[in-house]
C-alpha cells in the first residue's frame, strides 16, 4: 500500500506534501489545458485583429501609432488591474471567505463587487474627463509640433472614444477573479474571444466603407467613431459575456454598501502596496510610450505599435503557460499559506516555474534566431509589408526576457499567496527603475529610429533579468524550502537540449528562405524549420532525462487515449458546475442491509402501474424508518441505495484508505457506499481544486463494459443541470503499464451539494410553483439528451438534487441505469426507454405536490392512493392543488387520461404543457430560502395532513370515496409515515402548518394558463431581471456618455431627456359596481425588507394613513439624489390586515407630493389562506396593479377582484420634498 502521508524533499530533506510529486506535476499540466486553449483561440483571433490593423495602417506609421495610443491607456490600465489589487489581492481573500465565512463568502464578494464598480465607474469618468492631460502624458512632444496637430488632435479624439473601456476591464476583471476564486478558471480565459470577434468585424467595417488610404494624415471624424466606440463595444462584451457564468457557479450579485467592519480594511491595507506596484509600473510605462512614439512623429520608425505588436508575440508563450499555470497555482498555494503550510507553497512555486521554464526556454529561443521570419508572415501584409523587420529585431531583443519575465510573475503569486505585497512594490520599484534607466541609455546610443522598438525590448528584458534574480532571493527568505539552484539546474539543462534544435532551425531557414519572397513560401520555411527544431528538442530532452517533457507528453497521450474520450468533453465544460474541494456537505448512505418494504399498490397497473421495489433505488424508502438515522443527518444523499444484501467487494478496492491518490490526481476523501457493484468515494480533484464523486469497481465486474460505454455515452450530455461525467479510466491491464491490477476501472462524475428531493419531501410538499418548476427543469434538460437517444430511465426524487441557490442537478444520466440494471421492468407497460423517463416525470410531479409516489411506498413516501385500477390525481388526495397541474399530471399518469384530456408521451410536450401552466416564473428563489431556513419538522402527533381528503373539492376530477383498497383512512396513513419532531432545512410556512394549529395546506400556481396562447416548441423559462443588470447597463450609457461628451462630437443628442416609456400598468378607473363597499383595515404595519437592523419605515405614524384624516400621514424618511429611495432599497410600503380573507376590487391611495410610483401587491402563496404577511421579502408579494408618476391620489384596480387578508401597498419612487425625496400616504380605502 502507497504511503501518501508525506515523502522527503529532496534538496532540504523536510518532509513535504506527498502530492508535490510527478502525480501532482501531471494534475498542474492538466489544469493548464482549459485556460490554455480559451487563451491560444483568443490569441489567434487577436493576431486576425492585428493582421487587420497592420493591413490597413502598418507597423511603424503615424495612423498606427495614433490609434495603438488611444488604446495604450486603457489596455495598460487593464493590465495593471489583472496584476494589481484586482487580480492578486483579492483572489486569495475571497478563497478565505469561501472557505471560512459561514454563507461561503458571498456577502463579501458582493461588498468587493460593489467597491469595485463604484471605484471603476469614478476612475473612469476621471480618466474620461482628462483625456488630453493623459495622451499629453503618453505621448512624445514631437507630436505637438505644429505639422502634426491635425494628427495629434485626431488621437486625441481617438482617446475619448476609448477610455470608458476602463470601467469595462475592471468589470471583467472583477467577474473573472469571483470566477476563479470558486475554482471556474475556463470562462475568464475564453472571454476575450468575444472581444476579438466584435473588434474583427468592426476593422473589417472599416475595410469596407474606408478602404486602405494615406497612412500618415489625420483620421476623419467618421473614422474615429467608428474604431473608437467600436473598440469600447468589443471589451464591453467580453465583460458581459461572463455574466451567465457567475449565475452556473451559484453566484448572484447584490449589492452591498455595508463596508465597515466586515475585514475590507485589511484587503485595502494590503492593497496600497500593490497600489504602489501600479504607480511605479505606470511610470515606467509613460517613459516608455514617450519615447517610443517618438520614433513616428517625424514619418515613419519602429515606435510604439512595432514593439506592442513584438510584444503581442512574445507575450503568447507566457499568455499561455505562465498566466494558466499562474491562475491555477494561486488559489492552491493560498490554501496552504492559510494552512501555514510553507514547504507546500514552496514545492507549489518550483513546479509551476519548472513547468513554465519547459516550455518557455524553447520558445524564448526560437524568437531569438527566428524572429525577423517569423515577424514578417505575420505582420508582412498590405501596408505592413515595408515594415514587419522593425517589429522582428524587437521581438529578438525581447526574446532574452521571456523567461525572467514569466519566472517573476509566478514568484509575485507566491508573494500575494503569502499576502506579502509589500515586498512586490520594491522589487517593482527596482524592475522599473532598471527598465527606465536602461531604455533612456539604448535609445540615445543607439539614436536610429528604425531601433527604437529593439532597444526599449531589450531593456525590457534586461531590467526583468535583474527583477528575478532579486525576486527569488527574496522568495526563499520566506520559503525556506524553495529549491532556486534546481532551477538553475533546470535551466541549464533545456538549453543543453535546445541549442541543436535553434542551429538546425536557423540554417533552414537561411537555406531554404533565402528566395522566398510569398508569404505562403515563408509559412512553408518555417513549417519545416520548426518540426525538425521540435524533433530535435524532444529527443535532446529524452536523452538528458528532462522530467517534466515526459510529464506534458503523457498528459497529452492520455488525452488522446479511447480511454480518455468520456474526459475530453468534460474537461472543457467541467467548470460549469465546480464547486470547493472545502465544502461541508457530508452524503451519508443508507445501510445496504435494511429489508425494502412490500409493494402496496394497485392490483393492476397498466402504464402508471410499477413496482418500483423491483429497482434497487426502491430502498430508498427503508432509509427514513428510524428517526435520527446517519441517512437523516445528511444534507442530501445523491447516490442510490445499493443492491440489499450484496455482499462487498473483497478487492484491495474495498479497503483503500482515505488519502490514496487514483491516476495522479483524484484523491480519495470519504466513502459515500461500500457495497453493491461499485464503490463509491467523495474524492477531490487536485487539478481542478475540487470535489467529484468516483464510483470504483473491482476487476473484472461483470457490469465493467456496461458502465464505462455508459459513461461514454453520457459525456456527450453539456446541459449544466445534469451532474456529468468527467473522466471513465478503464482498469486493470487497459489502464496501461504502472496500474495497480487489483483496482478496477472507475467512473468521475461531477459533486454538487444540498438536498435531494427526497430530503426536501420528507418535510412536507412543495408549493405549485416549486413543484412545476422543478419538474419542468428536469424534464426540459431530458427533452435535450433524447433528442441524442440518450435516456437516464432512474428519475426520482433521490436522483433529483437541489443546490442551495436553488437550481436542479440530475444525478446519474446512463450511470445509474448501468451501475444498478432493474430486475424487471421499472414501469409497466412502457415499452420505450423515453415512455419510462416521461412517467417517472409524472410521478416525481405527483410526489412533489402531494408527498406521495405512485408505486410506491419508496424514497421516504408511501404510495399514492388507488381508486379501482387508477391512481387518484393529486387534487384528489390533498386540497389546494392546482387544477392545471393536476391536468398535467394525469395527463402523463392516466391510462387512459380523465376528461379525454391528450396523453403525454414525451419530455418536450411535458415541458410546453408546464410553461403553459407557470409562464416565466422561477421558482429557484423560494427553492433557495427553503434549503436555508431552518424549520420544525412535523412529528406523528401533529399530522401533515391536518383534514380529512374529501371528495368534494372544487370540480372534483372524479367523485370516488378518499379511501385506500384496504379502507384505511389517508389521515391515518399519514400520520403514521409522519416522523417525531425535528429539526431539519426549511421548508416555507405555507407548506407546512405550524405546530399546535390545524387547518387544510393549501398551494396555488402563481400564474395561470393564458387561453390561446400556443404552445412554443421546447422553451426554456427566462431568467428573472436582477437589480444589478440594470445598474450594469445604466453605468454602460453613462461612461459611453461621457465619451462622447469628452469627445465634443455628439453633444447635441445629450441633452434630450430620456423617454420614460409608457405606464408599466395605467391606473384603472374604480370598477363599475353601482354600491361598492368600503372595507375595514383592522391593524396596518409598515413594510421595509431592505431596511436596517429594525427594517422598520417611521412605524408610528402608520395609524395615520387610516385614521380618516387626510390631513395626517405616514411618511417614508427622506432619501437623497435618487427618487428611487436613493438607489439603496426597491421600496417600503405598509401591509393591510384587513382581519380575515374578503374579495377586494380596488384600493384607492391618498399620497403626499406628485410623482409617486406604487403598486398593489399580495402574498404570493395563498393570499386567501395566509394567516401572517411575509414580511422577509418583496418577492413574496406578486403585484396586481401599479401606477407610475400618480399625484395626489390613485386607484390600484387588479384585473379581477382577489380574496386575501394582506394588502401590500409599496412606493417604488418618491416625489420630491424640498432637496430629498420622501414619499408618504395619508389615506387607505379598500374597496370589495
Amino acid at each position: 500500500m502507497t504511503d501518501t502521508s508525506t515523502t522527503p524533499n529532496p534538496a532540504t530533506g523536510a518532509a513535504a506534501p506527498a502530492d508535490a510529486g510527478p502525480g501532482r506535476t501531471s494534475a498542474l499540466v492538466s489544469a493548464s489545458a482549459l485556460m490554455a486553449a480559451g487563451t491560444l483561440l483568443s490569441r489567434v483571433l487577436g493576431f486576425g485583429r492585428l493582421m487587420i490593423l497592420v493591413f490597413l495602417f502598418g507597423n511603424a506609421t503615424r495612423q498606427a501609432d495614433m490609434f495603438t495610443i488611444a488604446n495604450t491607456v486603457p489596455n495598460s490600465m487593464y493590465i495593471l488591474l489583472a496584476g494589481g489589487v484586482l487580480n492578486t489581492v483579492l483572489v486569495p481573500q475571497i478563497v478565505r471567505a469561501i472557505k471560512v465565512d459561514p454563507d461561503g463568502g458571498e456577502a463579501y464578494t458582493n461588498r468587493i463587487m460593489t467597491a469595485g464598480l463604484i471605484a471603476l465607474a469614478a476612475i473612469t469618468a476621471v480618466l474620461t474627463l482628462a483625456v488630453p492631460a493623459v495622451v499629453w502624458l503618453y505621448s512624445s512632444s514631437a507630436w505637438r509640433a505644429p505639422g502634426v496637430a491635425e494628427q495629434y488632435d485626431s488621437m486625441v479624439m481617438l482617446a475619448y472614444y476609448c477610455m470608458p473601456q476602463i470601467f469595462f476591464y475592471g468589470v471583467h476583471v472583477l467577474a473573472g477573479q469571483v470566477l476563479n476564486a470558486r475554482d471556474r478558471f475556463g470562462p475568464m480565459m475564453w472571454a476575450p474571444i468575444a472581444n476579438n470577434l466584435v473588434s474583427i468585424a468592426v476593422l473589417g467595417l472599416y475595410l469596407v466603407v474606408f478602404g486602405r488610404g494615406d497612412t500618415g494624415t489625420a483620421f476623419s471624424t467618421g473614422q474615429e467613431l467608428l474604431l473608437g466606440l467600436g473598440s469600447t463595444l468589443g471589451i464591453a462584451v467580453q465583460a458581459a459575456v461572463l455574466v451567465p457564468f457567475l449565475r452556473q457557479a451559484g453566484y448572484h450579485f447584490r449589492p452591498r454598501l455595508d463596508f465597515r467592519g466586515v475585514g475590507l480594511g485589511k484587503t485595502l491595507r494590503l492593497a496600497k502596496w500593490t497600489l504602489g506596484f501600479v504607480v511605479v509600473t505606470q511610470l515606467a510605462l509613460v517613459v516608455v510610450s514617450k519615447l517610443a512614439t517618438g520614433a513616428t512623429a517625424s514619418g515613419s520608425g519602429a515606435g510604439i505599435t512595432a514593439y506592442y505588436n513584438a510584444y503581442a508575440v512574445w507575450i503568447l508563450p507566457h499568455s499561455l503557460i505562465a498566466v494558466s499555470l499562474a491562475t491555477a497555482m494561486l488559489p492552491a498555494a493560498s490554501r496552504l499559506a492559510a494552512a501555514a503550510d510553507l514547504d507546500g507553497v514552496a514545492a507549489e512555486t518550483v513546479r509551476a516555474i519548472r513547468l513554465a521554464m519547459t516550455v518557455l526556454l524553447p520558445a524564448s529561443v526560437a524568437f531569438g534566431v527566428l524572429g525577423v521570419p517569423l515577424a514578417q508572415l505575420a505582420f508582412g501584409f498590405g501596408s505592413g509589408a515595408r515594415d514587419a523587420s522593425y517589429v522582428g529585431w524587437a521581438l529578438m531583443a525581447l526574446a532574452v526576457g521571456l523567461v525572467p519575465f514569466s519566472t517573476q510573475y509566478l514568484c509575485l503569486r507566491s508573494f500575494y499567496a503569502l499576502e506579502d505585497t509589500r515586498t512586490p512594490f520594491f522589487l517593482q520599484v527596482v524592475i522599473s527603475g532598471a527598465n527606465v534607466v536602461l531604455g533612456l541609455a539604448a535609445v540615445a546610443l543607439i539614436d536610429r529610429p528604425a531601433m527604437v522598438a529593439a532597444a526599449l525590448g531589450l531593456a525590457y528584458s534586461l531590467a526583468y533579468l535583474i527583477g528575478v534574480l532579486l525576486s527569488l532571493s527574496q522568495l526563499r527568505r520566506r520559503l525556506p524550502g524553495l529549491d532556486s539552484f534546481s532551477l538553475v539546474r533546470h535551466c541549464v539543462r533545456l538549453l543543453t537540449a535546445v541549442t541543436p534544435a535553434a542551429v538546425a532551425a536557423l540554417l533552414l531557414t537561411w537555406l531554404l528562405g533565402r528566395d522566398v519572397d510569398s508569404q505562403l513560401g515563408r509559412a512553408l520555411v518555417l513549417a519545416v524549420a520548426g518540426v525538425v527544431a521540435v524533433v530535435l528538442f524532444l529527443v535532446a530532452a529524452r536523452l538528458l532525462g528532462i522530467a517534466e517533457i515526459k510529464a506534458v507528453l503523457a498528459t497529452l497521450r492520455r488525452r488522446r487515449s479511447p480511454a480518455a474520450t468520456a474526459e475530453a468533453i468534460p474537461e472543457e465544460a467541467a467548470h460549469d458546475l465546480a464547486t470547493s474541494g472545502d465544502s461541508d456537505t457530508v452524503i451519508r448512505p443508507a445501510s445496504p442491509t435494511i429489508e425494502p418494504p412490500p409493494i402496496a399498490g394497485p392490483a393492476s397497473q397498466p402504464r402508471t402501474g410499477t413496482s418500483e421495489n423491483a429497482d434497487p433505488m426502491a430502498q430508498a424508502a427503508s432509509v427514513r424508518t428510524h428517526p435520527g438515522s446517519e441517512a437523516e443527518l445528511g444534507d442530501a444523499s445523491l447516490l442510490p441505495i445499493p443492491h440489499d444484501g450484496a455482499a462487498g467487494p473483497t478487492t484491495k478496492a474495498a479497503t483503500l484508505p482515505a488519502g490514496t491518490v487514483l491516476g495522479a490526481r483524484y484523491r480519495l476523501e470519504e466513502l459515500l457506499a461500500g457495497s453493491g457493484p461499485a464503490v463509491t468515494w467523495r474524492a477531490f480533484d487536485q487539478v481542478l481544486s475540487r470535489s467529484v464523486l468516483l464510483h470504483l469497481l473491482a476487476p473484472g465486474d461483470e457490469v465493467e463494459a456496461d458502465l464505462m460505454a455508459a459513461a461514454r455515452r453520457a459525456s456527450v450530455a453539456t446541459d449544466s443541470r445534469f451532474l456529468r461525467v468527467l473522466d471513465a479510466v478503464p482498469g486493470g491491464s487497459a489502464a496501461g503499464p504502472g496500474a495497480d491490477p487489483e483496482l478496477g476501472s472507475y467512473i468521475v462524475c461531477e459533486y454538487a451539494t444540498g438536498q435531494s428531493l427526497e430530503t426536501i419531501l420528507s418535510q412536507g410538499p412543495l408549493s405549485g410553483l416549486e413543484a412545476g418548476w422543478v419538474v419542468r427543469e428536469v424534464a426540459d434538460a431530458l427533452s435535450g439528451v433524447h433528442s441524442l437517444g440518450l435516456y437516464h430511465r432512474r428519475i426520482n426524487p433521490e436522483t433529483v438534487i437541489i443546490t442551495p441557490t436553488g437550481n436542479v442537478k440530475i444525478v446519474g444520466l446512463l450511470i445509474e441505469a448501468a451501475l444498478r440494471p432493474a430486475r424487471r421492468s421499472p414501469v409497466h407497460g412502457a415499452d420505450t426507454p423515453e415512455l419510462v423517463d416521461v412517467t417517472d416525470l409524472g410521478r416525481l410531479l405527483y410526489a412533489a405536490l402531494v408527498c406521495r409516489w405512485p408505486g410506491g411506498p419508496a424514497f421516504g413516501l408511501a404510495d399514492a392512493p388507488t381508486v379501482g385500477r387508477r391512481w387518484m390525481t393529486p387534487r384528489q388526495v390533498r386540497a389546494g392543488v392546482s387544477p392545471a397541474l393536476d391536468s398535467v399530471c394525469d395527463q402523463v399518469l392516466g391510462d387512459p387520461p380523465r376528461h379525454r384530456a391528450p396523453q403525454i408521451t414525451d419530455a418536450n410536450s411535458l415541458v410546453n404543457a408546464l410553461t403553459k401552466v407557470l409562464g416565466a416564473a422561477d421558482a429557484s428563489g423560494d427553492l433557495e430560502r427553503r434549503l436555508r431556513q431552518p424549520v420544525p419538522r412535523v412529528g406523528a402527533h401533529q399530522p401533515t395532513q391536518a383534514t380529512p381528503v374529501s371528495t368534494l373539492l372544487d370540480q372534483p376530477t372524479e367523485p370516488t370515496p378518499v379511501v385506500r383498497d384496504d379502507g384505511s383512512d389517508l389521515r391515518r396513513t399519514a400520520a403514521a409515515d409522519a416522523s417525531p419532531l425535528q429539526v431539519s432545512r426549511a421548508v416555507p410556512a405555507a407548506a407546512v402548518p405550524a405546530a399546535g394549529t390545524s387547518g387544510p395546506v393549501t398551494t396555488t400556481v402563481i400564474r395561470t394558463p393564458v387561453p390561446g396562447r400556443p404552445p412554443a416548441p421546447r422553451p426554456r423559462p427566462p431568467r428573472q431581471p436582477r437589480r444589478w443588470v440594470a445598474l450594469l447597463v445604466g453605468l454602460i450609457v453613462l461612461l459611453t456618455g461621457l465619451g462622447l461628451v469628452g469627445g465634443l462630437v455628439l453633444d447635441n443628442q445629450l441633452g434630450a431627456a430620456p423617454d420614460p416609456g409608457p405606464s408599466a400598468t395605467p391606473a384603472r378607473p374604480p370598477a363599475a359596481d353601482p354600491s361598492p363597499t368600503t372595507l375595514s383595515i383592522a391593524t396596518a404595519r409598515d413594510f421595509d425588507p431592505q431596511g436596517a437592523d429594525d427594517q422598520r419605515e417611521n412605524p408610528d405614524e402608520v395609524r395615520f394613513a387610516y385614521d380618516g384624516d387626510r390631513a395626517t400621514r405616514w411618511r417614508t424618511v427622506a432619501y437623497i439624489g435618487n427618487p428611487a429611495l436613493g438607489g439603496l432599497k426597491r421600496g417600503v410600503g405598509l401591509v393591510l390586515d384587513l382581519g380575515s380573507a374578503q374579495p377586494v376590487a380596488s384600493v384607492e391611495v391618498s399620497l403626499s407630493g406628485k410623482g409617486t410610483d406604487l403598486d398593489l401587491r399580495v402574498p404570493s402563496s395563498d393570499p386567501a389562506g395566509a394567516t401572517r404577511p411575509p414580511l422577509g421579502s418583496d418577492r413574496e408579494w406578486k403585484v396586481l396593479a401599479k401606477q407610475s408618476d400618480a399625484g395626489k391620489t390613485a386607484t390600484l384596480t387588479p384585473p379581477q377582484p382577489v380574496t386575501t387578508r394582506f394588502v401590500l401597498i409599496y412606493l417604488t419612487s418618491l416625489p420630491k420634498e424640498g432637496a430629498r425625496f420622501r414619499g408618504g400616504i395619508s389615506e387607505v380605502e379598500v374597496r370589495g
